[in-house]
């Protein structure tokens, strides 16, 4: 930017210098003029035999009527030659400067168009980056357009206005290009240029890569850009490349540093598994049957009763110990969950059935303690592949986990939707209870970790440990009042995918996103 500035202000002072040279010599030669004829006509003489005294006389006039004419000529220059190039170039100027120092993409994008919006008065200006997680270029950021108009757009790599882009490596404007193509490829060209709402498509190249596009379209009173403004903005796309450059490095190592997060996570998890799954064996074969037998024993004596005469403490002891081992084994029945058990059997079911037969597993509950259940499904939801019995447990227990938080008197917000974009199914629990404490969250999914009497503290991890087993994951928000758990379960779990290939039991199994049932 600065070494095609320099240039242009030499070439300015070099304009005005010549300019005022010529005037000053027309003045002199008018001033010159005007003596001999004032003189002739109203004194009758005539200056031929004084030229020179007559010529110094209309220089020194010209000379002191110098600082005048500078001053107007450098208004002129500075108010109406130069104005709108002036502008462009200051406010390219700030801006690239601005640019340098940021290093989100969205937030370099936001600035961009809304310098060229508001700043330089184009009608609609957006920025078209390269995605190198899609593999494609998408707009990131526009002005004077709706959001919902841009927020998918996309261009692949194979696109033709892509390909065209690099292999001309200058700005595109829409007449120029259309006019150059056969009406077939004049066409596509035009839908793309349609679809950005440009006229002009400016490349940012970082070497020979194509970082992106800045695309533009002027307003009402000008349909092109002067050839001065194109130059400022070529310049400028030159700095913005390497500032989206800078960017896009800076957040793939964040994309990096969050990967390598999420795969520490996943291996401490293994091995917090790996040791509960050992403890869940051991305690599934040294306990749950003395337990089962115990339990057994206690309700035979029970049974008995009427045939001997038992004291009233002895049948409460008997009724105690019922009680406690039922629930003593239905911890251990939860803990023989997380061994390395067969996996459950697999099929497509209706995921919003699903979620709708869970719920009703509680409507007596509900009822009773006056909880209020609230729907919310996003169509279309597609088919999904997985186990009933399993995701009926995890949900449940997050249903009665919301139950439990609440009390009585209280809202439950259950929500559904298929993110498309993202392949994922989403399931969101929300409640109007006491909410998670900020020293708590990062402990709810811990095994035993509970803050209510009487519970186990194995429900949230069971979901946990189910939803994990279809590459899922499982978060806490937090609200004004109460919390919110969502769940995410990809639509084509990968181990499915691996182990099945879209097969099960000979039969070819149809792509989910064709089984979306339209509402």
């Amino acid at each position: 930017m600065r070494a095609m500035t320099l240039p242009l202000r030499k070439r300015k002072r070099l304009l005005r210098v010549a300019i005022l040279t010529g005037a000053i010599a027309i003045f002199v030669f008018f001033f010159y003029s005007l003596i001999r004829f004032a003189a002739l006509r109203l004194f009758a003489y005539d200056f031929s035999s004084h030229e020179i005294g007559v010529l110094l006389a209309a220089a020194a006039l010209a000379v002191l009527l110098y600082k005048p004419f500078d001053y107007l000529t450098l208004l002129f220059f500075k108010d109406v030659v130069f104005r709108s190039s002036g502008k462009v170039d200051s406010a390219l100027q700030n801006l690239a400067r601005a640019a340098r120092t940021i290093l989100d993409r969205t937030e370099l994008a936001n600035l961009v168009v809304n310098t060229f919006g508001e700043t330089l008065g184009v009608r609609v200006a957006s920025i078209l980056a390269f995605d190198r997680i899609k593999a494609c270029y998408r707009v990131v950021s526009a002005f004077g357009i709706k959001t919902s108009d841009w927020q998918f757009l996309d261009l692949k790599e194979t696109d033709p206005f892509v390909q065209l882009l690099k292999a001309r490596r200058m700005p595109l404007e829409r007449e120029a290009v259309v006019k150059s193509f056969s009406w077939q490829e004049a066409n596509h060209l035009t839908h793309d240029f349609e679809k950005l709402h440009a006229s002009l498509v400016i490349p940012m190249f970082y070497d020979e890569a194509l970082v992106g596009s800045i695309n533009l379209l002027p307003d009402g009173s000008s349909k092109r850009f002067t050839a001065v403004q194109m130059r400022f903005l070529v310049e400028f796309a030159c700095e913005a490349a390497i500032a989206f450059r800078n960017a896009a490095l800076y957040e793939e190592l964040k994309h990096s540093n969050q990967e390598l997060m999420k795969i520490q996570s996943e291996l401490l998890y293994s091995a917090q598994h790996s040791a509960i799954a050992q403890l869940a064996v051991g305690v599934a074969h040294e306990i749950h049957n003395p337990l089962t037998i115990i339990s057994g024993k206690a309700q035979v004596l029970l049974l008995k009763r009427d045939q001997i005469a038992y004291d009233g403490q002895v049948e409460e002891v008997l009724k105690t110990i019922v009680k406690q081992t039922k629930r003593a084994v239905d911890i251990t029945r939860k803990l023989m969950m997380f061994s390395d058990s067969p996996k459950s059997t697999r099929e497509w079911i209706d995921f919003e059935e699903l979620v709708n037969d869970t719920i009703a597993l509680l409507s007596y509950q509900v009822s009773l303690d006056q909880i209020q259940v609230v729907k919310r499904f996003i169509h279309p939801i597609p088919k999904w592949y997985g186990n009933v019995g399993e995701l009926r447990e995890a949900f449940l227990n997050l249903f009665l986990n919301a139950v439990q938080a609440i009390g009585t008197n209280g809202t439950i917000e259950v929500s559904v939707a298929y993110r498309e974009l993202d392949q994922v199914m989403e399931l969101k629990v929300s409640d109007s209870g006491v909410g998670i404490p900020e020293n708590h969250l990062a402990r709810v999914f811990q095994p035993f970790f509970t803050t209510r009497e009487g519970a186990t503290g194995l429900g949230l991890f069971l979901v946990q440990q189910i939803v994990r087993g279809y590459d899922g994951t499982i978060r806490t928000e937090r609200r004004t009042k109460g919390a919110t758990f969502v769940v995410e379960l990809p639509a084509a779990p990968r181990k499915e995918q691996d182990r099945f290939g879209h097969r099960h039991g000979g039969e070819v199994r149809p792509d989910p996103s064709a089984l979306i049932e339209r509402s």
